[in-house]
């Protein structure tokens, strides 16, 4: 046998195959290469960019802590270790800023606390994410995550929202509508009057929109900024024509003069007047003020449409100052906070039976058809020590509403000995296994459950009460 290469006389001269297979190889070894360079971004997994900021009530110094986000299937996510100064607010410090994977999350875990807070990271866009620290720890319900949602945060720890002072009008029917009659809801105030044909056509037609989709817990009101023209009988005629479902409010000429003053609002002048929507939450503080024309788009009632001016038509078309119904409804959305618990607003509170440091035992069925503030708290939770003493002052017979204390997890002597301490007379429910928190959404102490005398649940509140809040929301719940 000839060598391999080596010419044969019976066949002619023979090629080696070996180096047409080497070169085969090498270029489909290339080819896959190139196909996976190609292929390598489109394999990445799409990411947006999570910046995460802090600020708090005082100045405090973070401890090196790791922060991880839930997905929607439950998975968490870790976005890595934060630490260092954290500003007091409006102030605040960017603590990380990295890609993301782009998802819908719903909780943060930090320094052993779960929060929930909505946040969505979108691929190619940032996603701000602020947290209120106090002393290295995580505020109760201090999450915030948006660009509206951060801003409204800042404000909110640096205590810049200014309260709305009392006021005292009436609505179309001469019916009261004042600082009592709104407590407990948040509340969209437009400044309009009966006779414009500018702008105070447009803000009707914007609560038209809104009145089709914000929830019950939201009053819509405009006000008068013209009480000499705009009686009560003037209001309820406007109201009628127009179909008009909301509130109609007017009063004396110093009533609503004293109302529009906080807003910088002077009482009308013909078509003159400065245009105003303000959004007031349910404990009576002021949260966001839109000045001008709002956008209305093509969803305005042909008898609006016919009452507006030249000048009127002319914002019609141009699209007002550029926001409108989808804007007003987000912002209610921040202000009123995301559930904190699969139990919705409305929702039948779940029932339960416990043992009480009094001894027996108490069932929700034997609490049934009288409102409730019911209070998860824990003898090693600063904020439930706080807020313990004006809850039993302000909760019980004198407000017609039930106080029921619920115990998170610690056994009966130490409830009784936290109670003893505090000056608390009434006993605590024991929830040992920490099984009926659990149903009410409990992930954070003190939690405060407000229970209407049908059993729905009226709202959630995580995080320390102050007087303001709980006054609105026992308002709230002997008016239902």
């Amino acid at each position: 046998m000839g060598r391999l290469g080596a010419e044969d006389p019976s066949t002619g001269p023979r090629r080696s195959s070996r180096p047409r297979i080497l070169w085969i190889a090498a270029a489909v070894v290339a080819i896959l290469a190139v196909v996976a360079l190609w292929a390598a971004p489109r394999l990445q997994p799409a990411t947006g960019t999570l910046v995460v900021v802090a600020a708090g009530r005082s100045a405090s110094s973070l401890p090196a802590s790791t922060l991880m986000l839930q997905r929607g299937d439950g998975s968490w996510v870790t976005a890595g270790s934060i630490s260092g100064h954290v500003p007091p607010a409006p102030d605040q410090r960017q603590l990380i800023a990295l890609p993301f994977p782009a998802a819908s999350y719903d909780h943060i875990r930090f320094r052993g606390d779960v929060e929930r807070v909505s946040v969505t990271v979108t691929a190619g866009q940032v996603e701000p994410l602020l947290l209120g620290i106090d002393a290295g720890n995580l505020i109760p319900g201090a999450v915030y995550a948006g660009n509206d949602e951060v801003n409204l945060g800042l404000g909110e720890l640096a205590g810049k929202f200014v309260p709305m002072p009392s006021f005292d009008l009436v609505d179309h029917s001469s019916r009261a509508f004042n600082s009592s009659t709104t407590a407990g809801k948040d509340v969209v105030i437009a400044a309009f009057h009966t006779t414009c044909h500018e702008t105070c056509p447009l803000y009707t037609a914007l609560f038209f929109q809104l009145a089709k989709r914000v929830p019950a817990t939201v009053t819509l009101a405009e006000v008068t900024t013209d009480p000499d023209v705009d009686t009560p009988a003037v209001l309820l005629d406007y109201r009628n024509r127009l179909g008009a479902t909301w509130e109609l409010a007017t009063g004396t000429r110093e009533q609503v003069a004293s109302f529009w003053k906080t807003f910088g609002v002077d009482l009308a002048t013909g078509d003159t007047h400065t245009s105003t929507l303000a959004l007031l939450d349910r404990h009576g503080y002021i949260r966001l003020v839109y000045r001008g024309a709002p956008s209305i788009g093509n969803d305005i009632p042909p008898s609006l449409v016919t009452s507006l001016s030249a000048a009127g038509l002319r914002q019609l078309a141009s699209g007002g100052d550029g926001w409108g119904a989808p804007d007003v409804l987000q912002s209610l959305l921040t202000i009123a906070g995301p559930e904190q618990s699969p139990q919705p607003a409305g929702g039948h509170a779940p029932g339960f039976k416990l043992a009480s440091t009094g001894g027996g035992t108490v069932s929700l069925a034997a609490l049934a058809g009288e409102p409730l503030v019911i209070n998860f708290w824990r003898g090693d939770c600063p904020p439930c020590r706080a807020e313990m003493p004006l809850l039993q002052q302000r909760v019980g017979p004198q407000s017609k509403v039930q106080l029921v204390l619920i115990n998170w997890g610690e056994s009966a002597e130490a409830a009784r000995s936290f109670l003893s301490r505090v000056g608390i007379n009434q006993g605590s429910l024991l929830d040992s296994d920490l099984a009926v928190g659990r149903a009410y959404g409990v992930a954070a102490l003190p939690t405060t459950v407000f229970v209407r005398s049908d059993g729905t649940i009226e709202r959630r509140q995580v995080g320390e009460l102050d007087e303001r809040v709980l006054a609105a929301e026992l308002s709230n719940l002997v008016s239902q």
